[in-house]
């Protein structure tokens, strides 16, 4: 056993004395499944490191990547000769096609106030001049590639399904099908009627809108699908794509209940995109929508099906339970999709992206440790500070291998959900994990009710073993973690707070100096870190 696996033990006894030594540790038999899949004969010992990992690279299956890459030679240069002779084209075409379809809205919307949209459909000429926006509209797609749309099924009318769910949701291309069903009506953030052009044109599609600003937003938002829902008006079908954020359509996310409320019969759509290189995902952790928006212009042609579902008619226990509601359509959809039912939710996906922009290790599984986390009853333990503190103490490596952590944790090598957090952990697959890279993980878990300061002050040993003479190189690695500070930032601070030039600072001067400054209100503040609950 190294140095470290033995510094560990007696550190973890002096936090918790009725732990057993190392020396009496479990006897773990030769064929134990758990510890053959997680324990190598040869341990890879590596150095202590800061965790820079700014991927979301996952073990597991995470929808919210997206990797594209194009290797073949003859596609490339096919690509860059239609970039300098078809893509100015397209554009022309699509920015053509643009400005004809806001005259039409523009035309469309004479006279009439949001009240006036909000209120009612549109009747006589309006909605005739309604249907030509739509279809000029349609014009934009084919000017970028999507020449032709295979249907599949047939779409429902507005009685028989007063709303469409669709999915997966997986670019901007996706609002294609807004304008081929009608057009429908969409939920819009208010500001969007204000965008230059695009906004006459969204409007024309009476969209209900979201404003944010309001805390009622959520449920004045679902009354109006409601009302329109169940209206005798003849209002257009409402277009939800349930997922509420974009996947890379591996599987589908949790179904957001807004569109399951009503307890009305709704039609599932589903959108796939059958093409060789996959130009159109648009993730939290993929390419950019530039790139993604020129490698399609730069096609020949972009293959798109629509597939109408017959209509879900929800039962009397799906009306009066959405989220049951929602998780049956999900299922059934997937099931036609052929692909997974997952888990994971818009919350998550913030939840990963926020834990990115704060350099903590391993964002794309942070769900997935949050929830082992949650099961081993690990989260907002005082052991956790106590173990952070030993931190510095080792002797200069940080890398622990399954006994180890088990003994650290005080749970059993047999259970199976400590086995799947240190799977998770072991990115590299080399039977050990940075007990940094844990720690990091663990106290970002923790902060969902917690200020940031706070978060600082868990992790300021793992990389300094006083909080009393933290370096300024120290400072800036605990800093960077806040998400919000640049290193040009944070050698600006360090020293505006060390104005007697001694080369260190506390921990405490730093929160003297900042506490009353609107600049570092950002430390103050609760998080706002959208969890689930795993009751």
């Amino acid at each position: 056993m190294n140095d470290t696996t033995e510094l560990l033990g007696s550190s973890f006894n002096s936090i918790n004395p009725n732990y057993p030594s190392t020396s009496t540790r479990h006897d773990v038999n030769d064929d134990s499944e758990c510890v053959d899949d997680l324990i190598k004969e040869e341990h890879n010992y590596v150095q202590k490191y800061d965790s820079q990992d700014g991927s979301w690279s996952s073990n597991g299956l995470n929808p919210f990547v997206h990797r594209l890459e194009i290797d073949d030679k003859f596609e490339l240069a096919k690509i860059y000769t239609l970039s300098v002779l078809l893509l100015p084209l397209r554009v022309f075409g699509a920015v053509l096609s643009i400005l004809t379809a806001w005259v039409f809205a523009y035309i469309t919307l004479y006279g009439l106030t949001m009240d006036d949209l909000k209120n009612k459909p549109l009747t006589g000429w309006r909605r005739i001049a309604q249907k030509a926006v739509a279809k000029t509209m349609r014009l934009v797609y084919a000017s970028c590639s999507f020449h032709h749309i295979k249907y599949i099924g047939k779409q429902a009318s507005p009685k028989e399904a007063p709303i469409l769910v669709v999915a997966p949701h997986s670019s901007y291309v996706d609002s294609v099908l807004v304008v081929v069903t009608g057009p429908t009506s969409v939920v819009a953030k208010r500001g969007t009627s204000d965008i230059p052009i695009l906004g006459k044109i969204i409007s024309c599609a009476q969209p209900i809108y979201v404003e944010r600003e309001d805390p009622n937003s959520r449920q004045n938002t679902i009354r109006e699908i409601i009302a329109r829902a169940k209206s005798d008006d003849d209002w257009q079908q409402v277009v939800i794509f349930s997922e509420g954020t974009c996947t890379n359509r591996t599987a589908l996310i949790k179904f957001k209940p807004g569109a399951f409320y009503p307890g009305v019969p709704v039609q599932p759509v589903l959108l796939k995109y059958p093409n060789k290189y996959d130009t159109y995902t648009w993730t939290w952790d993929g390419p950019g929508v530039l790139k993604l928006l020129w490698l399609t212009l730069a096609k020949i042609y972009s293959r798109c099906e629509i597939e109408f579902l017959p209509v879900y008619t929800p039962n009397e226990e799906e009306k009066t339970n959405p989220k049951l509601f929602a998780d049956n359509v999900q299922a059934l959809m997937a099931k036609a999709l052929n692909v997974p039912v997952s888990d994971y939710s818009f919350e998550d996906c913030i939840m990963m992206n926020r834990a990115k922009e704060m350099k903590i290790p391993f964002p794309g599984d942070i769900v997935a440790i949050e929830k082992c986390l949650y099961l081993l009853g690990i989260l907002h333990q005082d052991i956790n500070k106590k173990l952070a503190s030993k931190y510095c103490n080792l002797p200069g490596d940080d890398s622990i291998d399954f006994i180890t952590f088990a003994d650290l944790l005080n749970i059993d090598l047999s259970n199976k959900v400590l086995c799947e957090l240190f799977r998770i952990l072991d990115h590299n697959q080399c039977g050990t994990i940075s007990l940094r890279n844990y720690l990091l993980c663990l106290f970002y878990c923790e902060i969902k009710d917690e200020r940031l300061i706070e978060f600082l002050s868990n992790i300021i040993n793992l990389y300094t073993p006083s909080s009393l003479n933290i370096s300024r190189e120290c400072f800036n690695k605990i800093v960077r973690h806040s998400a919000m500070m640049t290193e040009e930032q944070s050698d600006a601070l360090f020293l505006s707070i060390d104005h007697t030039n001694k080369g260190t600072i506390s921990f405490d001067e730093f929160k003297e100096y900042t506490k009353d400054k609107p600049k570092y209100a950002f430390l103050y503040k609760k998080q706002e870190l959208i969890r689930r609950s795993w009751k």
